[in-house]
C-alpha cells in the first residue's frame, strides 16, 4: 500500500511537471510583439500628442499595464486601454490557413508644458512573465508661435536639431539630383503639394516636365500619401489626358508603401499609377486629375475607420511647336532619342520571290510614331508587301519595326543604297539623321510566278468508242444480284449514318457550351438555396470555388490550385481595376465561412448579411465577365 501511494504521489508530480513545462513552452512558442508609437512627432508648446503601447499575439498570453517611465516637460492628461483582434485568412501552398492577430492596445494623452526636445525612455512591459522594452521616442516641442508656418508645420531651419535618419539624407540627395520641388517653378520637374498637410491622406501628381515639344515625353506619376493604415482604395478617376498620347508604365494593383517627408512632416507614399505622356497639340495643355476614395483606420490601424475621397491638383504643362527651320525631308515624326538598323537577313536571293528587308527604329521616345522612311531601291527591286510591329517598356524605351518584302526582278549583283531618316532630340533642340549602310545583294536565277499560267492541260486521246456486247442469261443473273447488293449496301450506310448522327448529338458535340454567364446564373442559384438553408460552412466553399473558377476562366490559364493574389495577376489589368479591393474582401469573407473556426463562422452567419455578401459577389464577377467581353461601360 506505501509503494502505491508512493507511485501515484509521484505520478502526479510527473503530471504536474508536464503541465508546468507544456505551458512554458507555449508561451515560449507565442510570438510577442511590443510597439510603442506617437500619433506625431512635433507639436507646439501647450498641444497633446498620444502616446500607444501595443501588445501584439497570435496565442492569448496576460499582459500587464506598462511601466511608463518619467518624461520630463510633460503631464499625462488623459488614459485609457483597448482591446482589438483581427482576423485573416491566408492562402499557402498547402491549402487555406486561418490566422487571428490579438492586440492589447494601452493609450496615454500627453500634453508637453515646455519648450525642447522630448524624450520618451524606453518602456517596459511585462507579458506572461517576460519584460518586453520598446525602443526610446524623440520628439520636439515649438514655442507658441515662434514663427510657425501658415500651414502650421514647424519652419524649416529648426528642423537640423532633429537627429537626421541616414535613409532621409540619401532620399533628399536623390531628390535634389531630380530638381524635385514642391510648388516649385514652372520649368523642369514639379511636384503638386497637399491642400491641407493634415488630412489623413492625399493624392500627389509628379511630372518630370512642365515644357515640352510637341511629341516629347513627359512622365506623369500619381501618389498616396498617408499617415494612417490604408483599409482599402478604390480608385475612382483616372486622369483623362486629353491632348496626349498616352503609353502605361506602371498601374499598381497593390499599395507598396515608402517613406517620404514633405514639409518636415513623415509620410508613407505609394504609388497609384505611372504613365508616359506624348503631347499631340501645341500651346497649353492640363494634366488633369486622380480621384480615389480610401479608407483609413482609426486610432494608429485599429478602431472604426473613416472613409474619404480625395483628388490631386491639376497641373498645367506648356507644350512647344517642333522647329520649322531646317525640317529634313525625311523627317520620321519621331521626338526623342533613336537608332535605326537596317538589314537583310539573307544576302543571297531568288529572281521573282520575296524577300525580307528589316528596318528597326528604337530608343527613348514614341517609336509607334515613326512612319517608314523612303526607300533607295536600285534597280531591278519592287516592294510586294510591309508590315510593322511595335512595343512600349517601362523603362521609357521603345521600338518599331517594319518588314519590307521585295522581289527582285533580274538576276546578278544589286545594291540596296543607304537608307535616311530624321528625328528632334529635345535635349539639343535639333533635328538628327541616321543613315544605314548599303547592302549587296547576290540574285540567283528564278522563275517567274506567272509562268505557270501558260502552261495547258493537253486533251486526252479519243478512244474509238465499241459496241456493247450481248448479254447472256449468266450476265443477267450476275447484273441483278449485283443491284440486289447495292440496296442492302445502302441501307446499311442509312442505318450507321443514323446511328452515328445519333451518337453525336447525345454526347453533346454540335451543343454549344454555356457562357461564362450562363455559368455564374447557374451557380449563384445554388449559393442562394445554400444561403436558404444556412449552410454556412459550403456556401463559404462554393462562393470561394465560384470566384477561382471565374479568374480562371477570364485569365484563360485555370488556377484553382493556386493562391489567390498570383490567379488575380492573370486577369488583364482593366479587371484587376475594377474588381480588385471589393473582391479581396468577398475573398476573405467566405474564406472564413468555408475554412475558419466555427466561432467566427457563426458570427457571419446572419441571413441579411449572406444575402448583402453573395449579391455583391454576384455583381462583381458578372461585372468581370462583361469588361473581359468588352461589353461593360461605368460612368465615373
Amino acid at each position: 500500500m506505501q509503494r502505491t501511494g508512493n507511485s501515484q504521489s509521484l505520478r502526479s508530480k510527473l503530471l504536474f511537471l508536464s503541465g508546468i513545462t507544456l505551458f512554458c513552452v507555449q508561451v515560449v512558442q507565442a510570438k510577442v510583439d511590443v510597439t510603442a508609437t506617437v500619433d506625431r512627432n512635433q507639436m507646439a508648446v501647450g498641444e497633446a500628442f498620444v502616446l500607444q503601447v501595443s501588445v501584439s499575439s497570435e496565442d492569448s498570453v496576460q499582459v500587464h499595464p506598462p511601466s511608463l517611465p518619467d518624461i520630463p516637460n510633460t503631464q499625462i492628461i488623459n488614459q485609457w486601454a483597448s482591446t482589438q483582434s483581427k482576423s485573416s485568412v491566408i492562402s499557402t501552398g498547402q491549402g487555406i490557413d486561418f490566422k487571428t492577430i490579438r492586440s492589447k492596445v494601452f493609450n496615454y494623452q500627453i500634453l508637453v508644458d515646455r519648450e525642447g526636445e522630448v524624450v520618451i525612455p524606453p518602456i517596459a512591459v511585462d507579458v506572461a512573465g517576460t519584460q518586453y522594452r520598446t525602443a526610446p521616442i524623440q520628439l520636439r516641442a515649438y514655442g507658441a508661435g515662434a514663427g510657425r508656418l501658415a500651414n502650421g508645420t514647424p519652419p524649416q531651419e529648426d528642423q537640423s536639431a532633429w537627429p537626421r535618419d541616414p535613409v532621409d539624407e540619401l532620399e533628399e540627395r536623390f531628390n535634389q539630383l531630380l530638381n524635385r520641388q514642391f510648388g516649385g517653378p514652372t520649368t523642369g520637374g514639379f511636384m503638386t503639394g497637399p491642400r491641407n498637410d493634415k488630412d489623413a491622406f492625399f493624392v500627389l501628381a509628379e511630372i518630370d516636365k512642365t515644357e515640352a515639344y510637341k511629341g516629347e515625353q513627359i512622365t506623369a506619376s500619381w501618389y498616396l500619401y498617408t499617415r494612417g493604415r490604408v483599409q482599402d482604395i478604390d480608385s475612382l478617376k483616372y486622369p483623362n489626358l486629353k491632348g496626349f498620347w498616352k503609353e502605361d508604365i506602371q498601374i499598381s494593383t497593390h499599395l507598396n508603401f515608402e517613406r517620404d517627408v514633405i514639409n518636415g512632416i513623415p509620410y508613407n507614399r505609394a504609388l497609384l499609377v505611372s504613365y508616359a505622356l506624348f503631347p499631340i497639340e501645341e500651346g497649353k495643355a492640363l494634366i488633369d486629375s486622380y480621384r480615389v476614395k480610401a479608407t483609413i483606420a482609426g486610432g494608429f490601424g485599429f478602431g472604426r475607420g473613416f472613409q474619404a475621397t480625395k483628388s490631386s491638383e491639376e497641373i498645367p504643362v506648356m507644350i512647344k511647336p517642333l522647329p520649322k527651320d531646317g525640317v529634313p525631308s525625311d523627317f520620321t515624326g519621331a521626338v526623342g532619342e533613336f537608332q535605326m538598323m537596317v538589314d537583310a537577313p539573307s544576302k543571297t536571293i531568288v529572281a521573282h520571290q520575296p524577300f525580307s528587308l528589316k528596318v528597326r527604329f528604337e530608343g527613348r521616345g514614341n517609336a509607334k510614331t515613326i512612319e517608314l522612311p523612303k526607300l533607295n531601291l536600285g534597280e531591278g527591286l519592287e516592294v510586294y508587301d510591309v508590315s510593322n510591329e511595335s512595343n512600349f517598356f517601362k523603362n521609357g524605351q521603345s521600338y518599331k519595326e517594319f518588314d519590307v518584302l521585295l522581289i527582285a526582278r533580274e538576276p546578278g549583283e544589286t545594291t540596296l543604297d543607304s537608307f535616311k531618316a530624321s528625328y528632334f532630340n529635345p535635349k539639343t533642340r535639333s533635328y538628327a539623321t541616321l543613315s544605314s549602310q548599303p547592302i549587296t545583294l547576290n540574285v540567283l536565277p528564278g522563275v517567274k510566278q506567272d509562268s505557270l499560267g501558260e502552261e495547258r492541260i493537253q486533251p486526252e486521246e479519243v478512244q474509238e468508242a465499241k459496241l456493247p456486247e450481248i448479254r447472256t442469261q449468266w450476265a443477267a443473273e450476275k447484273s441483278h444480284r449485283s443491284y440486289q447488293f447495292l440496296i442492302w449496301l445502302v441501307l446499311f450506310t442509312i442505318v450507321l449514318l443514323f446511328l452515328l448522327a445519333k451518337l453525336v448529338f447525345d454526347l453533346g458535340f454540335f451543343s454549344q457550351p454555356p457562357t461564362l454567364q450562363e455559368v455564374l446564373d447557374h451557380r449563384f442559384k445554388e449559393l442562394d438555396k445554400l444561403v436558404s438553408k444556412k449552410q454556412l460552412r459550403q456556401l463559404g466553399i462554393q462562393a470561394t470555388n465560384t470566384i477561382y473558377y471565374t479568374l480562371g476562366d477570364i485569365s484563360g490559364e485555370g488556377g484553382a490550385n493556386e493562391e489567390f493574389d498570383k490567379v488575380l495577376a492573370k486577369v488583364a489589368p482593366s479587371v484587376r481595376r475594377e474588381i480588385e479591393v471589393p473582391l479581396r474582401k468577398l475573398v476573405d469573407y467566405f474564406g472564413v465561412l468555408g475554412f475558419g473556426p466555427k466561432a467566427y463562422m457563426e458570427s457571419l452567419g446572419d441571413t441579411k448579411n449572406l444575402k448583402k455578401n453573395v449579391e455583391e459577389l454576384k455583381i462583381q464577377l458578372h461585372k468581370a465577365a462583361k469588361i473581359n467581353q468588352g461589353s461593360y461601360s461605368a460612368d465615373v
